[in-house]
């Protein structure tokens, strides 16, 4: 009987394997704009027919948001339940004029296929899919393995948050699985240890009744675009740590291994400056970068928005302001707690003759962090060591899943968490790419990792 080989497998079935990838990324599943509620729910039927197709019974579950897609194929008796969690909406696509080409027409360039979520998540999450298709037609799954994919990942995950206590008999499982994580660095096999918690919320600053004319009122009218400078600059101190009462008090300190693994597997300054385009230079300068992005939590200004932006000058006093922002948080911190503990900064520090609402709030989940030394991390260190001729690194990512910690709970599973995405992917960004080796490792990990269980 010859062995199997996922590589070789790949190398025939790539072509098929990016055509079915394709149809997936055509899909505008925008969870965070209404518009594209249609284009959601087509994602998750597509997903369902294919699912069907490839031997995993599947069925949309609804829920208050964007429809849940749910698959379960029974393997042999004593063997683990593995319950794989993916997403398959996508971010907005602005600017879109810095788009190379549309968004949602995907085209390959030098061996990288670029479109809206062909990294986050539907290229990562879609290569593990292909795994499961070949072991189920190789007879190389054993065990029992649920499909959970969410269509709100990227906009609060409020639909499968609210349906877990009645999908908890549903979901139980031994582990749970996610593609949707970063490498170290490039073919560098890496198993994420811990990711931060999200909230967010955004804000208005008002002032006069209508727009004001410059040169009649300023410097007597209160500005709500310099106040909304002045109050999101009050959140941090000089030092770049964070200058809201109460946000250090409950940080769980990771202990000197912790430091010592998620620093071995950082990149240098010079590596991070060619990667990003700027030094490693903001927060907590006692700390190394690393220790900031996977052990303190941050607030970070995702946008701020007033007055006139168009081309040329427009002497205005803008009437309002708005700033979206966003904190990832690390275990020991209650996300609702440190919700409010913003708010309440933000209303002290709220510049005079100018009006504070909050226009909205959401909290997407704490943070957590994973064993290093358990048995289940032990055996992805031995598949990933097996697949790639290459030593695993761990790494405390700094960013967010908001769902994976309630959902593991809720599982009773624990969670592992290994992808092949790269800075150089640009998720959440124009000209979003993943490439067709980035997709082929997450396909050979899919196919050794299920097949070891």
């Amino acid at each position: 009987m010859a062995k199997f080989n996922p590589a070789g497998i790949f190398s025939r079935e790539e072509k098929r394997f990016i055509g079915e990838w394709s149809e997936l990324l055509a899909f505008p599943s925008i969870s965070a704009d209404p518009a594209h509620a249609p284009d959601c729910r087509s994602c998750a039927k597509w997903l369902v027919s294919h699912l069907d197709k490839i031997g995993f019974p599947a069925k949309l579950l609804e829920t208050s948001g964007h429809p849940v897609v749910f698959a379960e194929r029974k393997g042999k008796p004593g063997k683990p339940v593995v319950l794989f969690y993916g997403h398959y909406d996508v971010q907005p696509v602005d600017p879109i004029d810095e788009w190379q080409t549309p968004p949602f027409e995907p085209v390959i360039r030098n061996g990288r296929v670029y479109a809206r979520g062909a990294e986050d998540d539907k290229g990562q999450f879609f290569a593990i899919i292909k795994a499961m298709e070949i072991l189920v037609s190789s007879d190389k799954l054993d065990c029992t393995v649920k499909i959970i994919i969410e269509g709100e990942e990227e906009y609060r995950s409020l639909g499968i948050s609210e349906s877990l206590e009645k999908w908890q008999e549903m979901l139980k499982a031994d582990i749970l699985m996610l593609c949707d994580t970063n490498m170290a660095a490039p073919d560098t096999p890496t198993i994420i240890m811990g990711l931060r918690g999200i909230i967010s919320l955004e804000i208005a600053l008002t002032g006069p009744r209508h727009d004001l004319h410059s040169g009649m009122h300023g410097g007597v009218a209160p500005n709500p675009a310099a106040g909304m400078a002045k109050l999101v600059a009050s959140l941090h101190n000089p030092d770049g740590s964070i200058a809201v009462p109460g946000m250090y008090d409950s940080v769980a300190e990771p202990s000197e291994r912790e430091k010592k693994l998620a620093n071995a597997s950082a990149p240098d300054e010079a590596t991070y400056m060619t990667a990003i385009g700027v030094p490693p230079v903001a927060g907590e300068k006692r700390f190394s970068p690393a220790e900031r992005l996977g052990f303190r939590p941050s607030i970070d200004i995702n946008g701020i928005h007033s007055g006139y932006g168009g081309p040329g000058m427009k002497t205005v006093i803008s009437s309002r302001a708005i700033a979206k922002i966003t904190s990832r948080l690390v275990p020991g911190q209650d996300p609702k707690f440190c919700l409010r503990a913003i708010i309440q900064h933000l209303i002290k520090n709220t510049p005079t003759g100018l009006n504070l609402s909050v226009v909205e709030q959401s909290i997407g989940g704490p943070g957590f962090k994973l064993n290093p030394d358990s048995a289940l991390v032990k055996k992805a260190e031995d598949v990933l060591r097996q697949m790639s001729g290459k030593e695993p690194v761990f790494m405390w990512e700094g960013a967010s899943v908001p769902i994976v910690a309630s959902l593991a709970e809720t599982a009773g599973a624990e969670p592992l968490l290994i992808g092949f995405g790269l800075d150089e992917d640009r998720i959440h960004a124009p000209n979003e790419s993943y490439s067709i080796n980035q997709f082929r490792m997450g396909f050979i990990y899919g196919c050794t990792m299920l097949s070891a269980l």
